[in-house]
């Protein structure tokens, strides 16, 4: 094996995706920094959860031994995958009646935020570090100072590759794609919440349904409802079941939505017809306090951007980011690890070159990611189309 000869990479955003990629580079012994906007790891709150199935081997591959045992720990129903059946229902929302089944497959929904926080184990980051510019020298003689990121607190990183894992809205796809950054945003308005059942609802609730998640469609709206469970009393040290909820409908500009009153308004609109077994879940939203936030759908199918002669690469939500319709998003980011260390190893192997590497890389982010992309956008739209 021959010594990495690349510089130091740096990764700007330490979500899931960047922290995975950290752990990954750390077994390979590639060195790297992570920094990223927040000023800690818990300043985004609890968050809610994600959903790993078909990349779930792929991440487990890329930990170390010791953090895959943690990571089982942060699903939201402890030990569910020791009895998950693996089914996924989507219902006729006004009398609950599965319409589709997903054929069972491994997975685990888990904590969005204590996933961050386990993979965030053994990784120093800087954190309060948000990228505002980015300059490339393809002249630097030091291969570390062929990338220099700096940051709106004034602190300034440089290494020799720059992989901008920001999210949906990440700085770093603003400057290598200056003319074509921008999200393509969907003509659906997305509301989202948590709640809280008593054992009693939850048990109810799970024997009819589901016991982790379940979304469906009311036919007189089309309206999308969705459930997940987030922590069970376990976790929540109270007695209750956290669980989220979210609603989506065809977005009409000329209605009130600008107030936590006029958004709960909407939502007992939209969400007539819900089966009444599920209906009392919209009315514990708090409509004075709003427990819900409005997430604007978008995405960006273009997954192709200037490398800066192979020196910028993007990965996650930053190159393909995507509606959560088919629940592949965080999945993709975790694809896009895989992809990128396999790539790394094979270069340390002497079997491929840089050059290659990159070119690899965004071949198969394109062709992978971008109907993937579609696809989702699809989901999306036909979730409002009974």
């Amino acid at each position: 094996m021959t010594a990495w000869d690349q510089g130091k990479i740096l990764i700007s955003g330490a979500g899931v995706v960047g922290l995975l990629l950290a752990q990954s580079l750390k077994k390979l012994n590639i060195p790297y920094e992570i920094f990223d906007r927040d000023e800690s790891i818990s300043a985004r709150g609890q968050g809610w959860g994600i959903t790993i199935h078909w990349a779930l081997n792929d991440m487990l591959s890329m930990l170390p031994e010791d953090l895959i045992k943690s990571v089982y720990d942060a699903q939201v129903y402890e030990n569910f995958h020791e009895n998950d059946n693996g089914n996924f229902i989507y219902i006729n929302g006004s009398n609950g009646i599965p319409v589709v089944n997903i054929p069972p497959a491994p997975r685990l929904r888990v904590r969005r935020e204590e996933l961050r926080v386990i993979l965030s184990t053994g990784i120093d980051v800087n954190w309060g570090c948000q990228t505002i510019n980015i300059e490339t020298d393809d002249d630097a003689t030091d291969i570390n100072k062929r990338v220099t990121v700096t940051c709106k607190n004034g602190k300034v990183f440089q290494g020799g590759i720059l992989m901008g894992i920001e999210g949906s809205k990440s700085v770093t796809r603003s400057i290598t794609n200056p003319t074509n950054h921008e999200l393509q945003y969907l003509p659906i308005r997305f509301i989202g919440g948590t709640i809280e059942l008593s054992e009693d609802e939850y048990r109810k609730m799970a024997t009819t349904f589901s016991p982790l998640l379940f979304q469906g469609t009311i036919p007189q709206t089309e309206s999308f409802f969705w459930y997940s469970l987030l922590a069970t009393p376990k976790y929540t040290k109270n007695g209750t079941y956290k669980s989220q909820i979210m609603m989506s409908w065809k977005n009409n500009p000329d209605e009130p939505f600008d107030t936590p009153e006029e958004k709960y308004a909407s939502i007992k609109i939209h969400s007539k017809g819900l089966d009444p077994r599920l209906q009392y879940m919209i009315d514990y939203l708090d409509k004075s306090t709003g427990s819900f936030m409005e997430l604007q759908l978008a995405d960006w199918p273009i997954c192709d951007w200037n490398d800066f002669n192979n020196k910028i690469l993007l990965m996650g939500d930053a190159c393909h980011a995507m509606t959560m319709y088919r629940g592949e998003a965080c999945n993709h980011g975790i694809a896009d690890v895989k992809l990128f260390t396999n790539l790394c190893e094979s270069l340390l192997n002497g079997k491929i070159d840089w050059n290659a590497v990159v070119g690899k890389y965004k071949t198969s982010i394109k062709d992978r990611c971008s109907e993937a992309v579609l696809l989702s956008r699809q989901a999306c739209i036909d979730a409002h189309d009974w």
